[in-house]
């Protein structure tokens, strides 16, 4: 009677026994994150400053291979944020709200915004879609300004949907590619700011990331520069050309020369 019993499980020891095979059926189910899945999230998480996104595992090579098969689900992926959250509570958490308080439209926005502000010098503004043309509904994800500039030196477009392969896996994805063109037709217009790209795989690599970053910024300053050179050598030039012009009129026919001086 006694060996019926416990080879049946029959009352409550029946449905402790049963709590626990679920839960070790749960924490055993490959479509739950491993340890190292959590731990190499974590790892990634820190070094952007925000949580990567689903589809940018299959960037990140061998190690996020698992990673890449949860992302095919939203449910999945949910989860294993929740598990990134409650082994690892100190982390950013997700959302399109950056650390600065700053509200960017989307999260891969948000991982590259976190990456620029910790690196622009005070002498550039970070801009937060700036509009490029009046008129007309054209703005740049990120814009890097001149002080008290409305006009960016230098835009930075986030690819948040493809990486630099352009391979296009969707119909959305194929649309804001097509995006992206119209973009770079209009930058490659005379006179217009110069335009970075920054794609979905360049972000799943934070030193890759801070290099593209560094790159967009350095391009600025040289164009800031230059700018202020331009205008002082016009300055000198035009100048030359008023004291060669007044050595020419009467005294009272000189126009003034007036500067104002920033503070």
């Amino acid at each position: 009677m006694c060996s019926q019993i416990t080879r049946h499980q029959t009352g409550r020891s029946a449905s402790s026994h049963s709590i626990r095979r679920l839960r070790q059926t749960r924490r055993l189910s490959p479509w739950d994150a491993t340890d190292e899945d959590l731990h190499f999230m974590a790892a990634l998480t820190e070094r952007l400053g925000a949580p990567p996104v689903s589809n940018m595992m299959r960037y990140c090579g061998p190690e996020a291979r698992h990673l890449d098969q949860l992302g095919e689900s939203l449910g999945d992926w949910r989860r294993m944020l929740e598990a990134l959250a409650r082994r690892y509570p100190d982390l950013p958490r997700p959302g399109s709200q950056a650390s600065d308080g700053t509200t960017l439209d989307s999260a891969p926005e948000r991982i590259v915004w976190e990456t620029l502000v910790q690196m622009v010098p005070n002498e550039l503004d970070l801009c937060c879609h700036p509009w490029l043309e009046d008129g007309r509904y054209l703005r740049s994800d990120f814009g890097l300004c001149a002080p008290d500039e409305e006009t960016p030196l230098v835009c930075i477009e986030v690819m948040g949907m493809l990486g630099s392969d352009r391979i296009c896996r969707a119909d959305v994805e194929e649309a804001s590619l097509d995006r992206l063109e119209e973009k770079q037709d209009w930058f490659s217009q005379p006179g217009r700011p110069l335009l970075r790209v920054i794609w979905l795989d360049m972000m799943a690599h934070p030193d890759w990331l801070e290099t593209i970053c560094a790159e967009a910024i350095e391009a600025a300053v040289a164009q800031l520069a230059y700018g202020r050179e331009g205008r002082r050598s016009s300055g000198r030039r035009l100048s030359a050309r008023g004291a060669e012009q007044g050595r020419q009129l009467p005294l009272r026919g000189r126009t003034r020369e007036y500067r104002v001086r920033k503070n």
